[in-house]
Parts: C-alpha cells; structure tokens; sequence
C-alpha cells in the first residue's frame, strides 16, 4: 500500500476584477486570485508537483492584455516555495499541469534540465488546443515561451488515468479543453477532489454561479462539469480544493502538510 503527503504551496495572487472568476453583477469588485501549486510526496512515485505557477518575467512575457486584466500582485517562484518544503526543482520527478494558461505553467523555465522536465503530463486536448491557439495568433492566457521550455516532454493523457492506488487524474472539459482534476486519497483527510479552474471558488460550486465574461466558450460546460464533481464528491466523500479561493488556499497552506 502507498502513501503519500499532500502540501499546497502559496505561490502569490493575480489582481482582478471577480466577475471573471463567479459571475456577479458588481464589475468594479476586485479579488485576489491566488496562485498555487500542490507538492505530493508518493512513497512509490517520487516527488509530484501539480502545476508551477507564474513566470518570472511576467511583465513582459505576458503581453499588454494579460497583464491588464489579469496583472501580478504578489510573485513567489516555485523554486523558493519548494525551498520551505526543504526539495529544489531538480528533486521533482514528475509534473503535472492541470492546463497550460499563464498562471499554472509559468514556473516550468525552473524545471530545465531536470528529470522533471522529461515526464510531463497534460491533457491531450489541452497541449493541442495550446499549440492551435498559439500558433494561430489567437493565443489568450497561452503564451509560447512558458510551455515551449526546452528538453520539455509531454506525456498525454485522455479520459481517467490510475498513476496508484491513491492518486487518480481525469480530464475536464470546461474552461479550456482538457483541464486535468485529481483525486488524492489521504489518511488524515479521505479523498480530495482538486477542481483547478473548472471551479474556481467554493463560492462558485456552492451557488452554482459559473464565470463571468467569455473564459468558458459556453455556460453549459461549466454546469455539466459541476454535476460531475458533485457526483464524484458524493461517491468519495471528498472534500474539494478549488482553482482560486483565496481564503481556502490561505488555510491550506497553513495547515502544512496533509497526510
């Protein structure tokens, strides 16, 4: 039997307006949008790090849009956030990215020339939908150079996907084509359903509010993929971490590390 440890690491905020994260009639409502990533340390598999945050050259690797709408407030790097957990980048043995928007791939430059860098899992859908849209100049919250680090290699996955006994990854599509949830089963907690940015708040799945503005081509993807997540916290009875909630991601990072 695995085990594992579960940390969330506190990687900083985005400054932007709440509407694009639960939709609300308020367009002048800011919102600290934190940026994290999840550290799992598998007693088969080795050091795990679920997403890296943003890039240290956010001010102008993002491009004017970016930086307007969604701008970074408060920057902590992925290699000093690793540091507190006593591991460097080159410890890391596999990565996982939910999606490959700005704000959850930016750190993989740290990752370069490391055994981490040459096992990457993404969605399938994803990684094509990143390279269409990149290469097409209808980029959004894709940038090249944060996914396009070299030595990086992809390994693809679709549908739901076993890595043990106690890490399970399942491909949503809502928010962009293949958003990657996991489901962790631990002692101290049960199972924990990770949404990423299919929900962004508890706020968002309690009231069912889906984003605001056009970051789900449609409402209908956001609501099928909240009934399935209900379905899944039923089963399991799990416990949700989402994509951007302020306040849960303050506590979970102070409760240190969840085994």
């Amino acid at each position: 039997m695995s085990e594992l440890k579960m940390s969330i690491l506190y990687l900083g905020y985005i400054g932007c307006q709440y509407f694009r994260l639960v939709e609300c009639s308020d367009a002048s409502r800011l919102y600290r949008s934190p940026i994290t990533a999840i550290l799992i340390q598998h007693s088969v598999l080795g050091n795990i790090l679920y997403d890296t945050g943003n890039s240290p050259y956010h001010r102008t690797e993002y491009g004017q849009a970016i930086n307007q709408i969604y701008p970074v407030r408060e920057f902590i790097p992925i290699e000093d956030a690793l540091k507190q957990r006593g591991l460097t980048c080159a410890d890391i043995d596999m990565l996982i990215l939910s999606h490959l928007h700005f704000d959850h791939v930016g750190g993989l430059k740290y990752f370069a020339g490391t055994k981490g860098i040459k096992n990457i899992i993404v969605a399938e859908d994803e990684l094509l939908s990143a390279c269409r849209s990149v290469y097409t100049g209808e980029s959004g919250a894709y940038v090249k150079s944060l996914f396009d680090v070299d030595g990086a290699v992809y390994k693809t996955i679709t549908g739901e996907v076993h890595l043990a006994d106690d890490i399970t990854l399942f491909v949503q599509k809502s928010h962009t084509p293949g958003v990657i949830g996991m489901r962790l089963n631990t002692k101290s907690k049960g199972n924990i359903i990770v949404t990423s940015d299919t929900v962004y708040t508890r706020e968002s799945y309690e009231k069912q509010l889906p984003p605001g503005g056009n970051i789900n081509k449609t409402k209908s993807e956001f609501f099928d993929n909240l009934d399935r997540l209900k379905d899944m916290q039923t089963t399991y009875h799990a416990e949700l971490f989402f994509g951007h909630d302020y306040d849960q991601a303050l506590v979970w990072k102070n409760i240190g590390i969840i085994q």
